[in-house]
Formats: C-alpha cells, structure tokens, sequence
C-alpha cells in the first residue's frame, strides 16, 4: 500500500528520496510527497495528487533546494479523498512537526476531538493529519521527540510507520512503528528508512526490520533503536538476498504480461528448492507434528485464498486430512475451535497483509503451529512463523499477482506431498513417482504460452461483456475463483466465479441472452456435471467459452470457443491450467485500453485493515 522512505545522509535528499519511492510504486497509490529539512531545522513540505512524476514534475519546476534530510510518501487513500490537501507529508500548526505515516488510526475521531480543545485546527480528512498534531502536542507538554513518539504510541490505537522530522531537533530522522513495516539500513552515504526493503536496497543489502513498539533515531552517519522506554536496543542485521535482475520491464508492454511468461522460470526455481531427486527438501515440519494434527487450517486474502483453496484440495486428496480455508479478515474474529495440535498455514506474497499478519498472532498467541507461504524475505509473517516455505517468485511489480500465485499452489503441492508422506499414505515409490511427474511439467509450460494468440483474438471478440460469469466444479471452481479475480481487478468487468452446481439456486437468474459464461473443466470425473451446467446456461441464450483439458468433441454443440489445456495429473493441472486464464484476462484489459499494471482503487501489499 503506502510507501516510506526517509533519507539523511551526505547525498541529495530529493534523488534518494525519489529513486526509493519509485521502487515503491508498485505497491498502489494516488498521491505523493516529500518534506525536507535544512541544518537550522525548517522544513518545506511539496505535495501533489496523481502519480509520483507529478510530484518530480513540481519540485523541479518550483526550483526546490536540495538537502540532505528529508521524508517521502506514496499515499494510497483511506480517509479522505486523493487530493493534495491530503496528501502526505503531514504537519503540525506551526510547521515544526513532519510526518509520513503508514497505517490506520482507530481512534483517530477521538484524538481530534481532544486536540481540537486545546487548539489545533485540521486542513485535512486524514487519519495521518492527527498523528502530526499529537506529536506537536506531546513534544509542548515533555520536551523532546523521544518523549513524544513515546506517548504517543501508548495514546494511539490502531497501526502505523511513522517518520518524523523536529525543527527543534534538527538533522535526525525519528521514526516509530507497530503492525506496519519498517526497515532501516545504514551505508557509506547516509542513513535510509522505509517500509520496504526495495526501497533500501539499491543502497545497501544490510538492513535491520523494526520491531512493534520501536523508536528509530537516525543522523547522518549511523542510527539507533530504542524501546518505548527509551532503552537502547540491539536488532541484529539480515543480509537481502541479492536484487532480483528480473525487475526491470524490458521490451515488454506491462509487468504482469512479462510476470505471466516468467512463470516457467519460477516453476523451475521452486522445483528445485523443494527437490533433491526424488526426496522432499526444505519442508522443515516434522513427522511427529504431522501426525498429532486433526487438521489444516489455511487463512489468506485475494489471490492467495485462491491459492489456498487449490492447495486444500490436492491435500485432502493425497493425505485424507481435513482441511479448511479462511479468509483472514473473517478467522480473526471468529471464535477458535481448532485442536491444540492443528497446523496452520498462512499465505501472502507480500508478508505484510495486515488481516494475516494479525491472524498468525491470534494463532501463536493459542499456542498453534504456524507454516509462512510468503513470497518476500524478511517481511514481518516471513519473522513471525514457526516454519517459512518461500515461494521463490522473484519481484512482482504488476498489482494483479500472476507468478506468485502460481508458486503458492506448487509450495502447497510439495507441503500435501510432505504430508501425505509422513502419514505413510505416500510411500517412497509413489513420492519419487510424484516428484519425477512435478519435474515433468516444465516442459509443459510453451505449450500455455502458444495459446496466446487464440487468447489474444478471443479477447478482442468478448472485451465489452459485462457480466461475466465463471463456472467450475471441485478444483475447476477453485481455479475459477482466481480466474473471475484478475479479470475484475485489471479489466474493471463484473464478474463472479460459482461452485457450477450451484447456479440452479438462484444465480442462473443473472444468464440472460448473450451473457458471457466462462466454463473450466480440467477434473475428468466432474467433466460431464459441469458440461450438464453449461447446457442450463447455453439454454438461456449464453455465450460460452471453455477452457478444458478433457478434450473438445464432448463440448461439441455446447461450447462457442474452447481453449484446449496442456495436458497433465490431477494435482498439476492447475499449474498449466491457470496461465491461459491470466493470459485471456490480460488481453481483455488490453483491449479496454486500461492501466493494467497498476489497476484503480488497488493496492500490491494491503498493510491496513
């Protein structure tokens, strides 16, 4: 969501800053900012609506004077519209006070009041703008920074990555955080902070994540951490892998197109993680746990509950273990009725969602094993887990997630092998057999991509239905629901995925003449209930199209476009199968002329609830 990035140092402020929050940009915004501090502590504040080239635009057009400390923000907006005047930074009254902030305040209609009484007028209709006034408010009342972040982080509810700057305490950058990510890394030029490690990572591969309730004080040359308490604190370095050469555009029109042909590559990069031979490796949960466990629990959002509906299908089936799938922003507040012994597993590609992180809490806090599928190192469910599976996928820039969703459900392929493995269900001849198939499938991956052009054409004949429905039983609905999801997020089109032998209990009333149906068949033994539901639908004067694995001739007469699937096992099929899914709804985006990398109201990592 919002980006962060601070900088004191020796260099220019208004470059380091800008180069970080383009590293950033991928996250999803609708504003930006920048404040910067000269040595005698003023600070100029430059906002602007709209992309982070407006804001670049303004400053070089206000002929801005560089310094070499500043703060800078991406907002993507909660309370208020995008605008200007809600823009980050934010600042107190006098102008003494800067801050960018990450997060939401719960309590915020609360804390205005109180300051409202004592004074403080608000320009804005931001949560952020009354972090800025309590600080100054704090600062009054004790004297120093250290005091007021302090008090104010026992006076606010809710989660926040704040970044201040003090006239009063000039070239130092205090920062503060809880349930909102933070990292800091120091190098030869200077000091950065941010709420990503992208951001710091062009600089310096050492870096050191924030924990809940931390102050940062940064100077020019180094920084240190404290506890609320103003105790000084020791967190250890974590060295970033390596930056990923994939994420830069290249020749190709968008991220996610690029992300989609990527996918091949990932696939054979999670293969190998997770493989030696015909042996399992780096699922590091052990026999015992497995089998004391009643069940699987798996709670995620978006794109990666998708993943784990596929991936609580194919464990049921290899290991005959219940399991169960939550969507994260529901568990949370659900009364617990899992067994001591349960294992839960936890998805996200960023490892920062919010609802997640707040829900693995829930389940460590009940004593519960917790397994990360997570795409990002370091990132706070990355720390927080018992057991991290890394799903390998590289940088994904597009907002629409295409290569890590893909990853998810193989990393779940290998944890139900590991599973069914340790229940003496898998035997070793059968593991090897199932590893050497998995293997199998790279091979299989040209044949998606040949599609293409089928999928381009059948885009541009379909890009102005609306609705669009999504139809697929078993695991098809599974790959139904990701499906009907990219094409809403980047096409803006309304549609919806059903369980097909649903529709006769009242969503068939939406098919009407010429309403697009979108059928997926993959599962052999399901096959013909699914094509009974197509006929209901082509009855009613539907469009259909089919994407199937089982062949044409049993669609003949039913279907007006079928999409043949490479081919492979049971447990496979959704790796092959989603990527002419994303393709087509690439295309459909395409043909609608939108911004498909970076879809309106969307965010790459949701950081607040």
């Amino acid at each position: 969501m919002c980006g962060i990035v601070g900088y004191i140092g020796k260099e220019s402020a208004i470059k380091t800053i800008f180069s970080g929050l383009k590293s950033l940009e991928y996250r999803g915004y609708d504003s930006a900012g920048i404040a910067l501090q000269n040595q005698t502590g003023e600070i100029e504040v430059i906002k602007e609506k709209g992309v982070l080239s407006n804001l670049i635009k303004k400053v070089e057009f206000n002929k801005v004077k560089d310094e070499n400390c500043g703060i800078g923000h991406t907002r993507w907006a909660t309370h208020g519209e995008a605008n200007e005047i809600n823009a980050h930074p934010h600042f107190s009254d006098d102008k003494s006070v800067a801050i960018v902030h990450n997060g939401i305040i719960e309590n915020y209609k609360e804390l205005k009041s109180k300051l409202i009484k004592n004074g403080y007028a608000f320009y804005s209709d931001t949560d952020s703008e009354v972090l800025a006034k309590l600080i100054h408010y704090y600062l009054n009342k004790y004297g120093k920074p250290m005091d007021a972040l302090a008090r104010v982080c026992l006076r606010v509810v809710g989660s926040f990555a704040i970044c201040a700057l003090f006239k009063c305490d000039p070239e130092k950058i205090y920062c503060i955080r809880r349930d909102s990510p933070m990292v800091v890394g120091d190098f030869d030029g200077g000091v950065l902070i941010a709420s990503d490690a992208n951001a710091v990572a062009s600089k310096t591969n050492k870096v050191v994540f924030v924990n809940n309730n931390e102050i940062v004080c940064a100077t020019a040359t180094d920084f240190k951490i404290f506890t609320i308490d103003q105790e000084l604190k020791t967190n250890e370095y974590v060295t970033l892998g390596q930056k990923d050469k994939n994420g830069e555009r290249g020749n190709y029109a968008h991220y996610m197109i690029k992300e989609i042909y990527e996918q091949d590559m990932v696939a054979k990069k999670v293969i190998s993680y997770y493989t030696k031979g015909s042996e399992l490796k780096n699922i590091k949960i052990n026999q015992a746990e497995i089998m004391r466990a009643k069940q699987v629990n798996i709670i995620a959002c978006g794109s990666a509950y998708n993943a784990a509906l596929v991936g609580a299908n194919e464990i049921e089936k290899i290991s005959n273990l219940q399991t169960n799938v939550f969507l994260a922003s529901e568990w949370k507040y659900k009364i617990d009725t899992s067994n001591k012994n349960d294992l839960f597993v936890f998805v996200s590609q960023s490892g920062e969602t919010a609802d997640t992180i707040s829900c693995i809490r829930k389940a460590k806090g009940l004593g519960r094993k917790t397994i990360a599928i997570v795409n990002v190192f370091g990132s706070t469910l990355w720390r927080e887990a018992d057991v991290v599976l890394p799903v390998l996928a590289g940088a994904e820039i597009a907002v629409a997630t295409t290569k890590a969703y893909l990853a998810q459900i193989l990393v779940f392929h290998f944890l139900a092998l590991k599973i069914a493995n340790c229940k003496g269900i898998l035997t070793k001849s059968r593991l090897k057999s199932c590893t050497l198939k998995t293997k199998r499938i790279l091979s299989q991956f040209k044949n998606c991509f040949n599609l293409t052009k089928k999928l381009q054409r059948l885009a541009e004949m379909n890009f102005a239905k609306n609705p669009v429905l999504f139809l697929g039983r078993g695991i098809d609905y599974a790959l139904c629901c990701e499906a009907n999801l990219k094409l809403k997020e980047i096409s803006y089109i309304h549609s919806e995925a059903y369980a097909a032998g649903e529709l006769k209990h009242g969503s068939i009333s939406l098919v009407e003449n010429g309403t697009l149906c979108i059928g997926v068949i993959t599962d052999s033994l399901l096959a013909k209930k699914t094509i009974s539901n197509l006929v209901e639908v082509k009855s009613r004067g539907a469009k259909i199209i089919v994407f199937s694995s089982v062949g044409k001739k049993c669609l003949s007469g039913i279907a007006d476009s079928v999409v043949c699937l490479p081919r492979s096992t049971q447990m496979l099929q959704p790796v092959l199968s989603i990527i002419p899914l994303q393709l087509f709804a690439y295309y459909v985006a395409l043909a609608r002329g939108l911004d498909i990398d970076k879809p309106r109201n969307l965010a790459k990592s949701v950081t607040v609830e």
